[in-house]
């Protein structure tokens, strides 16, 4: 704290103040202007936030073959079959007659009650309930994962004794192989593509495993330490079929201390493609295929049990609940099947829901969805619009040139609704009759007025043919207006044709579509905001953009500044001081005068 004026009177500080008040007056402008910088940083970067999302959604919508070209199918009776068509499908029509049944999942049930008069708990331990009373078998079981290395030979790490070798599970990628002992007999067994020969703590496959397969081993062994007990267990295998007719195998290990819903749940992860529940009501299991339709090309059962799942759970194929079957049913004339209720055909993917009566035919007609085209277009439209309404609203909004950015004694001696009030003027029309702005969106508006030359068949090669035009209104600034009934008959006529009008991927400007010429210069603009105002491609630091290389100078003369401001206020208190002390001198040599002229006394 600074006391001076003690022998002058004068409000030193007083003084100072104000003479530090003029000498601010520079550094107030160049803030001013580092204001006025930030502000058009800011008016630039909200441009191009609204630039990149037009960028985006022009891909998703009018560039988009699925909503361009998308089409519906209507039926004649949704109740027995419904569908809808891709983008690519051709405007077709489809009678469907002679559904004469729907396609079911193979499904058994078990032939006789689990219980045995007994309380079955699904989620208790099976070991300690007396329904799975069963011939469990005792040992350590292991489970283990073995990367392979191109070699026909998988070595098991473990020196315990390996026990019931033929309850050992080998898969390769999934794949389940049979596993045959080799004890030392002559002739030794040969491996095949379905068996795998267990030698000396090795299994040795019929030919090199590929590198970094994954060898799924679960063994058994003798208990080798306390900490390693032996357990209750038990084996069972389940068998399907493939699309192609090809059996699918699995087996597995279920330990006592399991309970049947965990049995279910290694089920459903297994590759043979069965799920099962068990019902109390009843005391049976049932198991069904995850697909429906028949594959099992041979005709026999579409799932086979062993072990568990036969002697326990009691599932063979006696126990099949009216079996798989194919959805059958005419097709313009054709008589054919599938698999599946659901199935796609030229594009149009059908569902039958149910069976015909008599000669009930269903239709199914698929044709352009001019609906969501048209609404797609609007979409375009209607985000174009508004982009070019508030960038042209930036480009002429009026300028209070009288109106600077506040410095902070102005802003002190203000209320915060007259702050509001001035900075909304202060800030107006900074980009007015901007030249960046100006340039980017003439190339846009010669982009959507420009027509679409080259290989296009189609008779659309401007916006102008499918009822896209400019309003009359000059001061919309290039807005775009819809003539929708023209647009609806542009897409019923050639809906791919409006579409590669929006687009098409030619080799050169001329050649591309509407959308992908915007859609490029909207980049274009984006790279030249950001060059000026940062915050997009990569320019966040202040020396990658020019506005922010302004404000870096400007910072830094605001710096050297007001270290000068302080050495001239340093100076002003040091001449202050030096008058102070001088009159004070003078008041004390007046004195001793005063006292020598003067004696008292």
């Amino acid at each position: 704290m600074r006391i001076a004026g003690m022998a002058t009177g004068m409000d030193i500080n007083q003084i100072v103040s104000d003479l530090m008040r003029a000498e601010r007056i520079p550094v107030d402008k160049m803030k001013q202007e580092k204001q006025i910088i930030e502000w058009k940083m800011e008016d630039y970067r909200e441009i191009n936030r609204k630039l990149n999302t037009f960028h985006t959604n022009i891909f998703d919508t009018v560039m988009r073959a699925s909503n361009m070209t998308a089409k519906r199918v209507t039926s004649s009776n949704s109740n027995l079959v419904t569908a809808t068509a891709l983008a690519n499908a051709s405007n077709a029509s489809f009678r469907l007659s002679n559904i004469t049944q729907l396609a079911r999942a193979a499904s058994y049930s078990s032939t006789a009650s689990i219980a045995n008069g007994e309380k079955v708990s699904s989620t208790q331990a099976m070991g300690s309930q007396q329904a799975f009373e069963t011939n469990w078998k005792s040992g350590v079981v292991h489970q283990t994962t073995i990367r392979a290395e191109n070699s026909d030979t998988v070595t098991l790490d473990t020196e315990a004794e390996i026990i019931h070798h033929d309850d050992m599970v080998v898969k390769v990628n999934g794949k389940v192989y049979n596993v045959v002992v080799d004890n030392g007999t002559d002739p030794a067994p040969t491996p095949n593509e379905n068996t795998v020969v267990f030698k000396d703590q090795s299994l040795i496959f019929h030919k090199s495993l590929s590198q970094g397969a994954n060898v799924s081993v679960t063994y058994m062994t003798e208990a080798d330490d306390p900490t390693n007990p032996k357990q209750l267990y038990t084996t069972g295998g389940i068998s399907t079929f493939d699309e192609n007719g090809n059996e699918i195998k699995d087996r597995f290990i279920f330990t006592s201390d399991q309970s049947l819903s965990q049995v279910f749940t290694e089920m459903g992860r297994s590759s043979v493609g069965v799920n099962g529940f068990y019902d109390e009501h009843t005391g049976k299991v049932n198991v069904s295929r995850t697909q429906t339709g028949v594959f099992n090309t041979s005709g026999g059962a579409e799932i086979t049990f062993t072990g568990f799942f036969k002697d326990v759970l009691h599932l063979d194929s006696n126990g099949q609940d009216g079996g798989a079957q194919n959805a059958k049913f005419t097709l313009n004339g054709l008589e054919t099947e599938r698999r599946t209720n659901t199935f796609t055909i030229s594009g149009v993917t059908m569902t039958l829901k149910g069976v015909t009566t008599g000669n009930e035919v269903v239709t199914l007609d698929a044709s352009t969805d001019t609906d969501k085209v048209v609404d797609t277009i609007k979409k375009f439209v209607d985000e174009y619009n508004e982009l070019l309404d508030f960038v042209n609203g930036k480009m002429t909004e009026e300028r209070f040139r009288d109106y600077k950015p506040l410095t902070d004694d102005e802003r002190d001696a203000l209320s915060e609704k007259e702050i509001e009030k001035w900075e909304e003027r202060a800030r107006s029309g900074l980009l007015r009759n901007d030249a960046t702005l100006r340039t980017q969106f003439d190339r846009m508006r010669m982009d959507l007025y420009n027509p679409v030359s080259g290989a296009l068949d189609s008779a659309f090669t401007q916006l102008s043919a499918i009822g896209i035009t400019t309003t009359s209104n000059y001061m919309d600034r290039g807005k775009l207006e819809i003539d929708e009934d023209k647009l609806r008959q542009a897409i019923e006529q050639d809906a791919d044709g409006v579409f590669q009008l929006f687009a098409a991927n030619g080799s050169t400007p001329e050649q591309q579509g509407i959308a992908r010429r915007v859609r490029s210069t909207v980049d274009g603009a984006i790279t030249s905001l950001a060059n000026t105002a940062g915050g997009y491609k990569g320019k966040i630091a202040n020396h990658q953009f020019t506005l922010g290389r302004n404000l870096s100078s400007i910072e830094t003369r605001i710096s050297d500044f007001e270290r000068r401001l302080q050495q001239v206020e340093e100076r002003y208190w040091r001449q202050f001081n030096a008058m102070d002390a001088a009159v004070n001198r003078a008041n004390q040599q007046a004195e001793t005068l005063f006292a020598q002229l003067y004696p008292q006394g």
